[in-house]
Order: structure tokens, then C-alpha cells, then sequence
């Protein structure tokens, strides 16, 4: 994984640049959306979680893939909701991007 090309584009926390839809998201790596969070809640018991991609050791794969494979590790369930986020509400005062990556 680490001889891929760097995304052509990329979508930085901060600007206006207009986002791209979730299939076009779900097709890039996480690596391609720099300093963004991961919003994830589990379908079976609802606990949320939030991974920021600096520290995500699957940065490089397609985020389809990832979750495709991810599991919650405390109940094994699968992830009902997901969305990228540019910061975390409340946290911030830049307005917050988000790109729904899944509807459960």
C-alpha cells in the first residue's frame, strides 16, 4: 500500500472548494481528505466513534474497503452510520464540512 500514487486531489479541512459526493468519496483513499475526521456509529449497540485520519493506521486504503471490513470490537456489529467531518462541532469555529458516507 505504501508504493500507491498520491489522490490527485485532495479536500483540505478549510476552504470553500465544493465537495465531492459520497460515491466519489467512498472510491478515494482517507488520505485524500487530510486532517479529517471519521464518524462512525455502530448498528448494533450505537456507540459512536470519531478517527481522525492522521491517526489511522488505513489512511491509504480506499474508503470503501474500509468499511467494508470494519467491525465494532466490543459487539462485532457493522457500521449503520458514517461521515467525514472537517472538524468536530463545538470544537472549532470554522464551519463544519460533512460528507455522508452512509444512511443506516
Amino acid at each position: 500500500m505504501a508504493s500507491e500514487r498520491p489522490p490527485r486531489q485532495v479536500w483540505r479541512p478549510y476552504g470553500c472548494d465544493p465537495l465531492p459526493s459520497a460515491e466519489d468519496a467512498l472510491a478515494l483513499p482517507l488520505r485524500a481528505f487530510p486532517s479529517w475526521c471519521v464518524r462512525i456509529v455502530c448498528g448494533r449497540c450505537g456507540e459512536e466513534r470519531v478517527i481522525n485520519e492522521a491517526h489511522a493506521p488505513w489512511r491509504a486504503m480506499r474508503l470503501v474497503y474500509i468499511l467494508r471490513r470494519m467491525r465494532h470490537h466490543d459487539c462485532g456489529g457493522l457500521p449503520a452510520y458514517v461521515e467525514l467531518l472537517s472538524s468536530i462541532e463545538g470544537v472549532s469555529s470554522r464551519p463544519v464540512r460533512r460528507i455522508v458516507l452512509r444512511e443506516g
